[in-house]
Formats: C-alpha cells, structure tokens, sequence
C-alpha cells in the first residue's frame, strides 16, 4: 500500500472551525476529515491540518484509497531553559516568534497546584480512630472509583488441623467497557449522554480529563514530542488515582504526522514510560492504522511486539480502522485478534456514505461486536468523533450519531 503525505494549511484565527465529517471521494475512495488533539499539556498548543492519502487494493484486487485529513495538535513547551533578554525597566511582555502563516496559537491555563492539607490532631481526650480500608478516591468528582476486590479472612478451623492456605488471588481480567466517546469539545458530550445511552467511557488524546461526565477516562500518552513523556508519570497516576481504569500509549506511530516512530524506539520508551502502570492499570499497546506495506499497521504491530521481545506491559492491542467495508471491518478484528492473542480496542474509526448509510454500517458492526460471541474479544469502540456535523449535529445527535449511542437503526 502506497503512502503520501500532503499537508492542508488551516486558516488562521483561534475561533477558527473547519468542517469536518467523512465524504464521498470518488467510486472507490473515501475522504476522511477531522479534528485530533495530541495532548493537553497546560502549555502552548500548535495547530497545524494535514491531509494523509493511502492506496492500495482491496481483497478482491479492486484499487481503493482513501485520504484521511486530522488535525494533530503539538504543544509547544514554554522556554524554560533559555535566558530572558536583558530588558530596561519596567522589562516589557516577551514576545514569541511569529508563527508561520497559517499556525494557529492558543494558551491553557496551568492547573494550580493542589495545596497539601496540614495533618489533623486527634483528640486529647480519645484515641485516633484507626485508619480506613485502603479506596482509590477520585480527585475530580464525580468519577468511577477502582476498587480492590476484598479477599475475605479465612474462617478459623473447626478442628486441630491447621486452616488451608488460602488460594492464590486470580489475575486481572479484562473490561468490557463497550462504546465510548473521542473528543475535543466538551461541551458536546451531553446529546449523546441521555436517557438510554450506552456511552460507557471517554478520551480525548490527552492526559488530563475535561469531559465533565463522571465517566471513566483513558488518558493517552501520545508520543515523544516536546514534553510529553516527561509529564506522562504524573498525569498517568492523577489518572488512575481518579478512577482511571486503562492508559494507552503512542497514537499512531506508524503515521508520519501523528507519534511516527520505529517499532523499536516504541518499545523501548513503552517499556520505559508504560510498564511502571502495570498492575495499577490495563494498558493499552500503541494505537496503529490499519495502513499496508512493513512500515505501517500489522506489520508494525508484529516489529514492536518482536522488539519487546515478552517485555512490554500489553493488556489490550489498540487499533484504528477507516475505509473499510463492514465486512473488511469484522474481518479485520479477527485478524489482529488471531494475530497477536489479545482483547481489541477500536479507538477510532468511521465509515463512508451519507447519514443513513453510515448508520446502517454503524447498526451491523455493533451488534455483531456487542451480541456476536464471535466477536467477544473486542473490549471497547470509538467512533471518530464527537464534532459537529460528524456524531452531532447542532443541539443534537447526528443522524449516525443517534445510532451509536443509543442503539438501533432510527
């Protein structure tokens, strides 16, 4: 499969919005074009449009393509290291190079710092009450606590003979968590979270949770730029600590405008930056297209595994899917399934076709992995995205948008 980059210039302006949402390229393609944030990181964020055609042939040796435009957030770390130019008094606002001309700059606020409580007294006239059973409890309410399960005392022994050892406790197992939602906007999850809805979980490929929903959130550690990895271990455990139940690693190494590493170098830094979560959370192997040729999806995927050589902490394999048939689709899961003996989580993927085609594409692929024992290998899904015009459209859910949250084909 052939693969080429073009970039896409975005127009400048911080209020700027572009249309987004899956069209119809031609008889055998499909235009994807869409919103991604890389990372919240609380610093400078670069936005940049880039346009990614990949071609090759279908199974039954027709030529397909199609063009997948994401707009990949960067962050730019704030200059720490550089000293500041010596200036007159009263020193005047520092000033950041201009930006190239179509880079659109935004700030974010930093989160100030949780202020450590003074330890309590206890009472002069009773003792300290004993500490409570250990909970993970979550710094940002509401949100889904994790909780160990209890092992129970054993009973003591009825007769002489020593009490039997206790077993031993079961390894963790996986989560079904079902759909989710993969988003920018906050402020548009509440029209796919009514009555009835089966939304069990969000991201939005950054580390920090602003959804505002209560639902568990998987922060994403992204990639190696700028400082990502370098706040990776803290934002990770606020995360678990919150409620956290997964993490996932790199966002789509294999693709030159998103994390774009070697399978090598990405087992390396997941063992390094991931591995430390390994029993505090179910962790996620890096996010790959579904592209073709030794450098991109399942052969990328087999490199890393190689690489990893049995060291790196994979509870579940991560994978995106676009331009693919609703057979295709299913026969795709099955394969990476078969291939690398793992649960499945699909955390992006989209269809081509008007809304009621989208929708029935939708219905079929759901309720084969939702009520398929076939399929039951598959944990989670995620539709790209939560933006308007795509999955909702004004005060509501899209017409597709309906389908995937709340189920059925109306």
């Amino acid at each position: 499969m052939h693969f080429t980059t073009v970039l896409a210039l975005a127009a400048a302006g911080l209020a700027g919005q572009a249309a987004a949402g899956p069209h119809l390229n031609h008889q055998h393609g499909v235009r994807h074009v869409h919103e991604k944030r890389a990372l919240v990181t609380e610093l400078v964020t670069v936005t940049n449009w880039v346009t990614v055609t990949v071609t090759g042939h279908s199974p039954t040796g027709r030529r397909q393509h199609y063009t997948n435009t994401r707009k990949a957030k960067k962050v730019k770390p704030t200059p720490s290291s550089q000293a500041a130019p010596a200036p007159p008094p009263p020193p005047p606002a520092s000033v950041a190079p201009a930006p190239e001309p179509t880079t659109v700059i935004t700030r974010v606020r930093p989160a100030d710092p949780e202020p450590t409580p003074a330890p309590a007294e206890p009472p002069k006239s009773e003792p300290a009450p004993p500490p409570p059973a250990p909970v993970v409890v979550s710094s940002q309410a509401p949100a889904v606590v994790v909780k160990p399960e209890p092992v129970p005392n054993p009973a003591p022994a009825p007769a002489p003979a020593p009490a039997p050892a206790p077993a031993p406790a079961p390894a963790p197992k996986g989560q079904r968590l079902g759909a989710g939602l993969a988003y920018n906007n906050p402020n548009l999850l509440k029209t796919l979270l009514g009555s009835g809805t089966k939304i069990g979980w969000t991201y939005n490929w950054g580390q920090r949770d602003d959804s505002g929903t209560g639902l568990p959130f998987i922060p994403t550690l992204w990639g190696l730029k700028l400082d990502f990895a370098q706040v990776w271990p803290a934002n990770a455990q606020r995360a678990i600590d919150a409620g956290s139940p997964c993490l996932f690693s790199f966002n789509e190494p294999d693709h030159g405008t998103q994390a774009n590493l070697s399978p090598e170098v990405a087992a390396a830094k997941h063992k390094e930056l991931m591995n430390p979560f390994q029993g505090k959370a179910r962790i996620g192997s890096p996010s790959i297209t579904n592209g073709g040729g030794p450098d991109m999806g399942i052969e990328w995927m087999k490199r890393f595994f190689a690489a990893c050589n049995g060291g790196c902490a994979v509870d579940f394999v991560n994978i995106h899917i676009y331009g693919f048939s609703t057979e295709q689709f299913l026969d795709h899961l099955v394969k990476v399934n078969e291939l690398f003996k793992k649960p499945v989580w699909i955390t992006e993927f989209g269809f081509n076709g008007s809304d009621d085609e989208i929708a029935q594409q939708l219905k079929t692929v759901i309720d084969a992995i939702d009520n398929d024992p076939k399929y039951a290998f598959v944990e989670a899904y995620s539709y790209f995205m939560v933006e308007e015009g795509i999955l909702v459209k004004g005060n509501q859910p899209s017409r597709y948008g309906r389908t995937f949250a709340y189920g059925g084909a109306n």
